[in-house]
């Protein structure tokens, strides 16, 4: 054996300094990468201002097949907007009186709207008001959770659609729950954001204004990382 062959007792000595080397490195990195007690990745959550009404809109590409919307044009695109409302007033654009009455007065069978498009939401929607919050991933999953739980299903777990949307393209779904005058569709995109880990209370809102006063200046009340 040569004089400057290593010794075969110090190689796995050398491997294992190696490996613990690597380690080190790898650690560093990543703490460089996400500092100590950084928040986890964040997801982009909108929450859309209509006249009276309020939608949520999330990424399509977390819209998992188990919503079984069944409908693939609306997954062809980048976002989806949610919204839940009264069965009869939801879908009829010019809602006379008799139908906001009854909305009001009466506990009503819901529907779910659901509208696709592509483009930042602030720039399909000039004229509306468009709130951008983050959620943590756990959150931001609950969130999606619930909206799938705000679809009716049959004893296998299918949804129907009633018809073309309000506007673009969108379409009404059978929605679960009633909707009355102390659970609007305000109130339910509240439970919606709530459910994700937003600091909201539900109960508190009624009308879209309520809703946007108590997300606006929020964005990132709930998630600090990005």
């Amino acid at each position: 054996m040569s004089a400057t062959a290593a010794a075969p007792e110090a190689l796995p000595n050398r491997r294992r300094l190696l490996v613990w080397l690597g380690g080190m490195i790898a650690l560093g990195v990543m703490a460089w990468v996400r500092p100590a007690g950084a928040a986890p990745p964040c997801r982009p959550v909108y929450v859309l201002r209509h006249e009276w009404h309020a939608g949520i809109i999330v990424d399509r590409r977390d819209v998992v097949a188990d919503f079984g919307l069944n409908t693939p044009d609306l997954l062809a695109k980048e976002w989806l907007e949610f919204g839940w409302g009264d069965e009869d007033f939801y879908q009829t654009p010019d809602a006379g009186l008799l139908l906001g009455l009854k909305a009001v007065l009466l506990r009503n069978d819901s529907v779910m709207h659901v509208h696709a498009f592509d483009g930042a939401p602030e720039s399909v929607f000039p004229q509306s008001e468009v709130v951008a919050l983050r959620l943590p991933a756990e959150g931001y999953a609950r969130l999606l959770a619930f909206i799938r739980a705000s679809f009716k299903r049959d004893a296998e777990s299918r949804v129907r659609r009633l018809g073309p949307g309000l506007y673009g393209l969108s379409y009404f779904y059978e929605g679960e729950g009633a909707y009355h005058a102390f659970r609007t569709c305000n109130t339910w995109a509240a439970e919606a954001l709530a459910a994700g880990g937003f600091p909201i209370d539900p109960s508190g809102i009624v009308t879209v204004g309520q809703l946007m006063d108590a997300v606006r200046g929020k964005a990132v009340a709930a998630c600090a990382g990005g």
